[in-house]
């Protein structure tokens, strides 16, 4: 089964280098020269960002999004309008290519998993005739598969250490790294302030003749009322102003919808105003971003991986819900789990550590309680998810679901709570 050989690609892991992107992509005609495009970079809220535009754009254009990784199923992370890829053009696109990944294996030059995709990504967009698509960045941005694309419009999101091993250990460097996806002539948002990192993008930005737009200097919010069903305020942008409504919890994304509309303003598609950016917003969904799950027991599920997200989602869980909660809490080795622990023990006395469904990075949840139980009146070692989750439905009323988008995934899955409300393929 062709689908098989693709998963099995994952064993390359990830590759900062566009030679094979560069060379595969005109045997399928360079599809990514086939739509205009937005690019989203950064640590945090990229995923959220991409989304809020491919809604906005959705509303007047045949769109498309490519994210990743993926909640549930591979399909999620290649969507265009309201339907995923389906597993056919999925396993034609790999019969007819597969001579090619061969061929490269034979030169040693071992194409990944996330180049094939990315690739297969651009080819449904250039077959479907999409006229614009929202292109999340896999990891870093100057050496990512996706940065061969020509972006209307490049967006860099919040900036953090992760995956400094692979894109340097100061701030200025990981910036540097993201700043890559910044095309001559062509403006970048940034939605990060600070200062290390503002001076790494302008710089860039200057040196390609890329006009900067800081999202704290071109986008103002006011009227923010949230509550358990979202959130309404005004935006005033550069070109509107706009009153916008959203259900998604977090006062998170307020930045992100902001950063969403500037991105859309600069862009030069006609017909983006007032009325389709307020109906994108509003029509966006983003699973597994402080999503509520069930009532009874009360079961809110978080993506957030790092010290920021934990941040984040604690401090927008303070504003919203009253009481606190208990912690089904696993994560990868290579993220900063202790100072995330940390972070969470500010709205739950009790956790459950188990192992996320990722078992080569998992972290020991035997080493996950030795280290941070201190911060925690009750913990307990559940490995296995299914177990802990069982658990935690029969001993808790209010439950929170963090640390790895491969635990949430699996909640979701065993929970079979929608990806996303209008799609159902």
């Amino acid at each position: 089964m062709d689908l098989d050989f693709l998963y099995s690609l994952k064993r390359e892991g990830i590759k900062l280098d566009l030679d094979i992107m560069r060379e595969f992509a005109p045997r399928l005609d360079n599809p990514q020269d086939k739509f205009k495009s937005m690019h989203i970079a950064g640590t945090n809220a990229k995923g959220s960002v991409s989304a809020f535009i491919y809604n906005i754009f959705r509303q007047r254009y045949k769109t498309g999004l490519y994210t990743s990784p993926h909640l549930v199923k591979f399909n999620e992370r290649i969507l265009v309008d309201r339907e995923f890829i389906q597993n056919e053009y999925m396993e034609e696109f790999m019969a007819k290519y597969n001579p090619v990944i061969i061929d490269l294996m034979k030169e040693k030059r071992n194409p990944t998993f996330f180049e094939v995709t990315t690739l297969m990504a651009f080819d449904y967009f250039a077959k479907k005739k999409v006229e614009y698509a929202s292109v999340e960045v896999g990891l870093g941005g100057r050496l990512d598969s996706t940065n061969i694309i020509n972006p209307e419009v490049s967006v860099i999101c919040n900036i953090g250490y992760d995956h400094f091993d692979r894109l340097g250990c100061t701030l200025e460097s990981i910036a540097y790294e993201k700043a890559g996806i910044i095309k001559p002539g062509r403006p970048v948002v940034l939605s990060d302030t600070k200062e290390e990192v503002v001076r790494t993008i302008r710089r860039v930005s200057d040196l390609r003749n890329s006009r900067l737009f800081e999202l704290s200097r071109f986008s103002e919010a006011s009227n923010v009322v949230q509550g358990t069903h979202g959130s309404s305020f005004d935006v005033k942008g550069m070109s509107d102003e706009y009153h916008v409504e959203t259900r998604l919890l977090g006062a998170y994304q307020i930045q992100n919808i902001r950063t969403a509309i500037l991105a859309a303003e600069l862009s030069d598609a006609k017909g983006i105003g007032g009325k389709e950016i307020e109906n994108g917003i509003r029509e966006a969904t983003w699973p597994a971003r402080m999503e509520i799950l069930k009532q009874e027991p009360f079961l809110l599920v978080d993506c957030a991986h790092n010290p920021p997200a934990a941040r984040a989602l604690v401090t927008s869980y303070k504003q919203i819900f009253k009481e606190k909660t208990a912690v089904l809490l696993g994560m990868l080795s290579d993220k900063d789990w202790y100072t995330f622990a940390h972070t969470i023990s500010e709205i739950a006395d009790e956790v459950v550590f188990t192992r996320p469904d990722e078992p080569e990075r998992s972290l020991d949840p035997k080493m996950f309680d030795r280290y941070c139980r201190s911060f925690f009146k009750k913990t307990r070692i559940i490995e296995n998810i299914e177990e802990a989750f069982t658990y935690m439905e029969e001993h808790y009323d209010r439950i929170l679901v963090t640390g790895s988008i491969y635990l949430v995934g699996k909640i979701k899955e065993l929970t079979g709570s929608n990806l996303f409300p209008y799609i159902t393929a």
